[in-house]
């Protein structure tokens, strides 16, 4: 077991300067785009159906629409998005990561503003890559699944900032 947690940190720790495309299902619809992980922050290019990007920190986010040129901030502290970086930043887990198939798996639930939140998230486990994340709120389901992983990638340091790119137009 020691091995298989060791493997997780290892790899999510690797996660910096690297990227993946993903397709989001949250039962309603579909959207298609990129994840890049930097050192301190994600940013998530949605490409399909809007054009959209999050740049997400631990305490905070901007969420850019580029079809109407728009920018909006908010706490990711009030969100689920503040355990998904516990959990990728990590070193221990709330349940013991378990192998199955082919397959890691680990699960972590929690409360927040009275909402539970149950998050399982898939690594391949030979070579080990993150392949799914599954967040179940309420009994509404999101899954992201991630595939054509790219690994050090550099990214200058705009290119996670969170400056509003339309401020000036």
């Amino acid at each position: 077991m020691l091995i298989i947690v060791s493997k997780i940190i290892n790899y999510n720790a690797s996660l910096i300067n690297s990227s993946a495309l993903f397709i989001q299902n949250d039962g309603i619809g579909i959207q298609e785009g990129e994840i890049f992980f930097g050192s301190d922050r994600i940013k998530i290019n949605y490409k399909y159906p809007q054009n959209l990007t999050l740049i997400l920190s631990e305490k905070k986010g901007v969420y850019i629409n580029h079809d109407l040129k728009e920018s909006q901030y908010f706490n990711t502290n009030k969100s689920f998005i503040k355990f998904f970086f516990k959990l990728l930043k990590g070193k221990r887990f709330a349940e013991k990561p378990r192998a199955e198939k082919n397959f890691i798996k680990i699960n972590d639930s929690f409360i927040l503003d009275d909402i539970v939140y149950q998050i399982t998230i898939l690594y391949e486990n030979n070579p080990i890559k993150i392949r799914k994340i599954i967040i179940l709120e309420d009994n509404q389901n999101l899954e992201i699944s991630f595939f054509d992983h790219k690994s050090l990638e550099f990214f200058d340091k705009k290119f996670f900032s969170m400056l509003d790119p339309y401020l000036s137009q």
